[in-house]
């Protein structure tokens, strides 16, 4: 399976560390992985394509949609899993053009406001480290899909 891991990343955070060990494992079950991020500061083995994924402004917003798409069917992408809001934003709508199964991970509180409330970003598959998270998630976001506890990776090596 080809897994693209989705991350909007300016500095090095647990989001990143958790994608990284993921990668590893999925790579050691005999999966391909790649990383789009901002930035990338640790090794996983995965390929890293850095992209501007936190710039909101609406030209680069498009830029990364119309790029991710191209991302998708040129490597014939089977899995988005996204770690971050922005990563989740673009990828539903980049899932209007491209049939690709999706996941997203919260790795911390997500702002709670009339948009978040409103409208899930996360999809219908959506990991969350904590208990506390998950529980943010279903009563605070009112998300009411599947979320699931996966708590972060410890990497023994």
């Amino acid at each position: 399976m080809k897994i693209l891991h989705l991350l909007s990343q300016t500095h090095l955070t647990g989001a990143e560390v958790y994608a990284a060990d993921l990668c590893k494992y999925q790579m050691s079950e005999g999966h391909e992985c790649f990383i789009i991020s901002d930035t990338l500061s640790v090794k996983s083995g995965a390929k890293y394509i850095p992209m501007s994924i936190h710039d909101r402004k609406y030209i680069n917003r498009i830029r990364n949609i119309l790029a991710l798409i191209k991302f998708c069917k040129t490597q014939h992408i089977d899995l988005i899993h996204a770690h971050s809001r922005a990563g989740s934003w673009l990828v539903n709508v980049v899932r209007f053009f491209v049939n690709i199964a999706y996941v997203s991970t919260i790795h911390g509180r997500q702002s709670v406001h009339f948009s978040s409330k409103r409208k899930n970003v996360y999809g219908k598959r959506i990991i969350a480290v904590c208990e506390h998270l998950k529980g943010h998630i279903k009563g605070e976001l009112n998300i009411d899909e599947n979320v699931y506890l996966i708590r972060n990776i410890i990497d023994e090596h």
